[in-house]
Order: structure tokens, then C-alpha cells, then sequence
């Protein structure tokens, strides 16, 4: 449906009556009718029965998955979407010692699994083909890492790396790279910082990447293509206690989206020189601030360990984000997207209950 600004008939001006905020608008003076007839919301779609800390997917061979850090049943559950009963089921199980990550890696048609662990070492698992399972490929070197608290994959240059960030009081953030035959131990970033996050993040055309701190504002790595590893470039003040930073773009606008479990949580915009704060968001007991999109919609998921959690959607006009529905779940720790045969859904991961659901589905509102 298109909508027609002008025809070749005399039509007299058609006033709108509502709702209160077009009332006594023009019908011409309207760019589209499309945005004020389709809405959008989140439905329960499935319960995954187990307590979890961290969600992520991956694609392989036509079939997506979900890989579940959940360290009360200690394991990492590997889940697969079945195309027949249209829901997610149990695909594999990787064991081990309150996994706090489970991180997926795509590289040359071979699957790898990151899994972070509080206990007896973290270990990266490969996808065995033959047997339809995850084996154990490689033991990371951990003797700097006492305490993971985050995992975060990325490429520079069409090469592989991924970080951990330490949140133990003596903890090294450590850079690992791939070599082909797997990854081995590449920099280590600052110490001391109790870590809580890491993101990656491409600013004007270059890589950086920023660690989020219990003990300091977030600091901001620059990879030097020259020395080939990342030099501290400067930090994002008045940004103390941040536990969680996630990027995110709005047409051709950078922004982050700042988690503080005290006060408020912010959403800053890259100006060109810094990021500047352009909304504050109320937010006791947050551990996640989540950025993401949907056909064209932008959200923001904001868990809380006291309150219901809110997703907030993207006004386009005003420039920031506006409070849009409630959900329930219990110590939420992150939202992740996946989408599959044409269907969006967002995975909840919960500390204290079972591991949620939502599909985001469309609503014409004239029929």
C-alpha cells in the first residue's frame, strides 16, 4: 500500500478527529500513514528451563543456535532451532565448573565455543561434524585471568581476537588472538581494574575497544595498526561503577548504552571528538542495559533485580528513547536477538528463574 500525495481528482481536505495527538491534521500534510498503523510487542514464546548468566547465537550451515552459559547446572547448553515444531530444543551439552560465558566463534567454516569459567580453567570447544557435538579443542592459558566476567569476540583486519575482562580485584584483562591452530595469549590490558565488561567498537573508520570498571570511569583502547596491539587513548568521565557498555548505531549515529546497578544507567552519542550523555535512564539493581533492533525499530532493555524490566523504543523525532512496555523477569543478566525463517525473538538469560523467551511480532492496527 502506497500512500497517494496527490491524484487527479478534486478532493476536498480531509481533517483527521484522532487520535488526540493528529487531531485536526491534514491527510495531505502526512509523509506516510505506515508508522501510525503498524505497532509492534513482545510475546512469551518459551520458557527454557534453567537459570543462565549469558546468551549468544550463531549460524551454521543453514541452522541457528543458541549457546546458554548456565553455571548452577554447569553446563553451557547448546540449543537449536527446530523447523517443524518452530520452537527451540536441546542440541548439546558442555560441561564444566560454574561457566559463567559461553562465547561462539565462527572462523573458516569451523565452529568454536569460548567457555569462561570461575573454576578449573576456561576452554574453547570445536564443533565435531562426524559426531554432531562439541569436543574439546583447546585449554586457554588463564594463569592472568582469576575471574571472568565477560567474553568479547571481534576481527581487526580479517583476523580473530577475543577478550576477557577480569573482574577479580587482582585480575588482567587478557587479549587473545587466532593463529591458525588456535588462540594463544596476545596482551594484557590494565590490571587491578576489577573488569566487568568489554566492548568493540569501530570509531571513524578505526578499532577500539572499551573496558567498563568496578573501580574506574570505562577507558578506551586504540589498536595501533603499527605496533599491531591496543594503546590506552582516554576514558569516558563522570562514568563511575558502569558494569555493562554496549555500542550501537542509529542510521549513521554511534551511541552506548551505560549500565550503573546504582543510579542511573545513560545512553551517550559520539560526537566526533567524545561521547556526550543524551538521556538518563532511572535504573536500581540494573546489570543490563541492552541496545537492539528490529525491522527498523530500535529498542533498549533495561533488566532490574528489584522492579519489572522495561524496553524502551527509539523516538526518532525527539532523539531518544521512550518508555514502551514491561516485562517480568526474575535478576535478568542479558538480552540477546535471534532470528530465524523470517521470526525475531529476544533471549533473556535470568540469575534467579528460568531463561525467557519473547518473540517481537508485528500489529496492523487497521484491521
Amino acid at each position: 500500500m502506497m500512500w497517494l500525495k496527490s491524484t487527479n481528482a478534486t478532493v476536498s481536505d480531509v481533517i483527521c478527529a484522532g487520535p488526540k495527538d493528529m487531531k485536526d491534521k491534514r491527510l495531505n500534510d502526512m509523509a506516510s500513514l505506515h508508522n501510525e498503523c503498524i505497532s509492534t510487542d513482545f510475546i512469551h514464546h518459551q520458557s527454557v528451563p534453567s537459570e543462565s548468566l549469558s546468551v549468544d547465537t550463531f549460524s551454521y550451515k543453514n541452522d541457528v543456535y543458541v549457546a546458554i552459559a548456565a553455571p548452577n547446572t554447569e553446563s553451557c547448553m547448546v540449543l537449536q532451532w527446530d523447523h517443524i515444531e518452530m520452537n527451540f530444543r536441546t542440541y548439546d551439552n558442555i560441561t564444566g565448573q560454574s561457566i559463567v560465558g559461553c562465547k561462539s566463534v565462527v572462523i573458516q567454516n569451523q565452529v568454536f565455543v569460548i567457555v569462561a569459567q570461575l573454576f578449573g580453567g576456561s576452554h574453547i570447544y570445536k564443533f565435531d561434524e562426524d559426531q554432531s557435538r562439541f569436543s574439546k579443542f583447546q585449554d586457554i592459558e588463564v594463569s592472568k585471568i582469576s575471574k571472568p566476567n565477560d567474553i568479547e569476540a571481534f576481527q581487526i583486519a580479517g583476523e580473530w581476537f577475543f577478550v576477557i575482562a577480569d573482574s577479580s580485584k587482582a585480575g588482567l584483562s587478557t587479549l587473545y588472538k587466532w593463529n591458525d591452530k588456535g588462540f594463544y595469549s596476545y596482551q594484557s590490558l590494565h590490571e587491578w581494574f576489577r573488569d566487568t565488561d568489554a566492548e568493540f567498537v569501530d570509531l571513524d573508520g578505526k578499532s577500539h575497544l572499551i573496558l567498563a570498571s568496578r573501580s574506574q570511569v570505562p577507558v578506551i583502547y586504540q589498536w595501533s595498526r603499527n605496533a599491531q596491539t591496543f594503546a590506552l587513548q582516554g576514558e569516558i568521565p563522570n562514568m563511575e561503577d558502569v558494569v555493562a557498555v554496549k555500542a550501537f548505531r542509529v542510521k549513521e549515529d554511534l551511541y552506548l548504552a551505560m549500565t550503573r546497578y546504582i543510579g542511573d544507567s545513560k545512553v551517550l552519542r559520539w560526537s566526533g571528538k567524545q561521547f556526550m550523555e543524551i538521556q538518563a535512564l532511572p535504573s536500581r539493581g540494573a546489570m543490563i542495559l541492552q541496545p537492539f533492533s528490529f525491522k527498523e525499530r530500535h529498542y533498549l532493555a533495561l533488566g532490574s533485580d528489584y522492579t519489572f524490566s522495561q524496553i524502551y523504543l527509539w523516538d526518532a523525532d525527539k532523539k531518544v528513547f521512550e518508555r514502551f512496555k514491561e516485562v517480568y523477569i526474575m535478576a535478568p543478566r542479558s538480552f540477546t536477538v535471534v532470528s530465524t525463517d523470517r521470526r525475531d525473538f529476544i533471549f533473556s538469560s535470568s540469575f534467579k528463574g528460568n531463561t525467557q523467551i519473547f518473540e517481537h511480532i508485528i500489529i496492523d492496527l487497521s484491521l
